[in-house]
């Protein structure tokens, strides 16, 4: 009578065990497939920065730029060639190529999307519809279409065509 109890108890423990194992396979592979459905193509926030490299890197963009003072006052508003930089910007790495030390190599910086280095400085630049260099150290609201203001800037300088 011992054998079948004995039997009995060990086929039900044993019972639960591969259904715990199995909820948890499951659920790993749930995972695993929630993670290899989501493509970064399908991602807003890279399909922006994709967009928004893809716009500012056409050389023959125009946009316009509004330059506020620190009340968000308009103070000029102007058409722009290409696109508007920060100051911070450069063609070159910030540093040399760091040695390694004790097996340990340094991390370096790297590009940033527009293949520029550094952060945004403390002004932005620009060049004009007319070729004319501006530089900004203030608020700014810039876009690749005109846009209309309820208050009057201080100075407008909008051309119908650009000259080159």
């Amino acid at each position: 009578m011992r054998t079948p109890i004995i039997l009995l108890a060990a086929l039900t423990l044993s019972a639960c065990d591969p259904v715990v194992a199995d909820n948890k396979t499951q659920q790993s592979q749930k995972a695993a497939d929630a993670a290899r459905s989501i493509q970064f193509s399908d991602n807003a926030e890279i399909d922006n920065i994709k967009s928004r490299v893809q716009l500012t890197a056409n050389p023959g963009l125009l946009g316009f730029v509004l330059l506020m003072n620190e009340a968000g006052q308009p103070i000029m508003y102007e058409g722009v060639r290409g696109k508007i930089t920060s100051g911070g910007k450069r063609l070159t790495r910030p540093d040399e190529m760091p040695s390694c030390w004790e097996d340990k190599c340094p991390v370096r910086q790297a590009a940033s999307d527009e293949g520029t280095y550094g952060h945004s400085g403390d002004y932005v630049f620009y060049w004009n519809q007319n070729g004319e260099y501006r530089q900004w150290n203030g608020k700014y609201l810039y876009s690749d279409k005109p846009f209309r203001l309820r208050q009057e800037p201080l100075v407008i300088n909008i051309t119908e065509k650009a000259e080159k």
